[in-house]
């Protein structure tokens, strides 16, 4: 795809749009929370798997479609969770606090991806932590639309022009 044009895009602080918040967390040890069979994600203080370390047979704790991220750790550790998941000790929770209605999962896919970008400009690392305080004032740029309102079409339709190329290539290796 070519390069995005952001010129005419408006500044967002994430404040304006989202709480941040620590996941709840059942505080059980790992071995304890852990279940090889469990069925609902743990979301961890990690920068892979979309942030999953395991499964466990525990209730969830925390409703899907939010952003999560580690405070122990960089921004690669900034996910979309889709998923009711169980949270974990230092994972925060981004839960939008305007629009509500209109952050749908392709709207916050492209917003996770804008907030990772800008969040890994400002290297957060094991000594210089990234807390709830400095994620609420990262300003981040979005589209807009005539309206000066985030431009949700716009985020959801790339997104999905995105998704679609991704299945388009799949195919492709397959034949």
């Amino acid at each position: 795809m070519k390069k995005i044009n952001i010129q005419d895009w408006k500044e967002f602080k994430i404040e304006e749009l989202f709480s941040v918040n620590p996941t709840k967390n059942h505080k059980v040890t790992n071995k304890d929370l852990m279940h090889e069979n469990g069925a609902n994600p743990v979301v961890v203080n990690s920068s892979y798997n979309n942030g999953i370390g395991g499964y466990t047979n525990y209730e969830n704790t925390e409703l899907g479609n939010v952003i999560t991220f580690s405070d122990t750790t960089n921004a690669d550790s900034i996910f979309y969770q889709e998923n009711d998941f169980v949270g974990y000790s230092h994972v925060q929770v981004l839960k939008p606090i305007k629009y509500n209605e209109k952050w749908n999962k392709e709207c916050l896919i492209f917003f996770t991806a804008v907030f990772k970008k800008k969040a890994k400009l400002m290297n957060f690392d094991y000594v210089n932590k990234f807390t709830r305080d400095d994620a609420l004032k990262i300003v981040v740029k979005l589209p807009i639309d005539n309206n000066g309102e985030p431009d949700w079409k716009y985020m959801e339709s790339y997104i999905k022009q995105l998704y679609a190329r991704e299945r388009v290539q799949t195919m492709l290796q397959l034949m």
